[in-house]
């Protein structure tokens, strides 16, 4: 192939009908090989989020998509509950025949300055250990390590959960604990009554039944809900979902929305024995009931934010659950 410069490049705002050349490209760089359900979780996490619809950015050589930048919108409530517009840097990918040419960071400071021009208020996510050094350079800071909540099982879970430190599978496992979220959650009046024990204070999600609905939606991601009694929603419930980490089965614990820790953790304890996993994990900067710390240095994902048109909280201020961080 002939030496390619960056001035050879076509760099602009990408739309649904540039899909046929950048899907096979994400499919090659990011190693997704044949899943099939890799458009669909695409579509919903950038056209059916209740957030709106992402912005996004291609990098084009000769009609072929050589890079591709997305930031998927978010909103939050701050502690005295006025909202702040927020995007989060995600699926972002360099062809492997045009590493070195500094697409990655053309793309992303380009969605940077537009989106601080239009009043975004900040960008965040939660970067791996290669990815975060060049985010580093763009501006963005650390936040802090967000610290992660366990509940074994059993004691025999324990030298599992020790022995499975690899990354858990994407799609989840089936289960039949609990109730399918899709279907739990489409009367108003029980997201309603749910929402009543969403967090109230910090720099939170800003959690609506269209929100709440949207996030659960995904089929092969198998979301749970699991009340303490289903004729009263109001009594609360948690929602979860299991994966598979090496020889173990996880129950990731996305939402507490319940009325204090007392049930929480009851049903946390609940949702373990109902659907047979070794542990469940979870936030601890956000509701986490029933989890205790994770004794294992380094655990947990590293917070990073940048402001676009807002300067972004305190770390102290970020009160996230798993549901704010998984997947994306």
């Amino acid at each position: 192939m002939p030496k390619i410069t960056p001035q050879d490049l076509e760099v602009r705002p990408a739309t649904p009908e540039d899909d046929p050349v950048v899907i096979p490209m994400l499919r090659e760089a990011l190693k997704k090989g044949d899943d099939p359900h890799y458009p669909g979780f695409l579509t919903w996490k950038h056209r059916d989020n209740a957030f709106g619809i992402s912005p996004a950015w291609v990098a084009l050589h000769d009609g072929r998509a050589v890079g591709y930048r997305t930031l998927m919108r978010w909103r939050f409530l701050n502690d005295e509950g006025k909202k702040v517009t927020a995007v989060r840097a995600v699926d972002t990918a360099t062809h492997p025949d045009y590493q070195g040419l500094g697409i990655f960071r053309t793309l992303t400071l380009r969605g940077v300055a537009e989106l601080t021009l239009t009043g975004d208020g900040i960008v965040f996510n939660t970067p791996n250990d290669q990815s975060r050094p060049g985010y580093l350079k763009m501006g963005w800071s650390v936040v802090r390590r967000l610290p992660v909540g366990v509940l074994p099982a059993r004691p025999g879970s324990l030298p599992k959960m020790a022995n499975s430190r690899v990354p858990a599978t994407l799609w989840s496992e089936e289960t039949r604990a609990g109730h399918a979220a899709p279907d739990a959650l489409t009367d108003d009046a029980v997201v309603d009554a749910l929402l009543q024990h969403a967090p109230a204070k910090g720099f939170r999600t800003d959690r609506t039944p269209a929100y709440l609905r949207w996030r659960t939606a995904f089929g092969p991601l198998r979301y749970r809900v699991l009340f303490v009694d289903e004729a009263d929603p109001a009594q609360g419930a948690v929602i979860f979902r299991l994966r598979r980490r090496g020889g173990t089965v996880e129950l990731a614990m996305v939402e507490q929305l319940v009325p204090d820790a007392v049930t929480g953790a009851r049903l946390v304890a609940r949702a373990l024995k109902e659907s047979g996993a070794d542990y469940a994990i979870g936030l601890r900067t956000g509701p986490s009931a029933g989890l205790v710390p994770l004794p294992v240095p380094g655990a947990g994902p590293i917070l990073t934010s940048r402001p676009l048109a807002q300067t972004p909280p305190p770390a102290s201020a970020w009160r996230l659950t798993l549901g704010d961080v998984e997947l994306f």
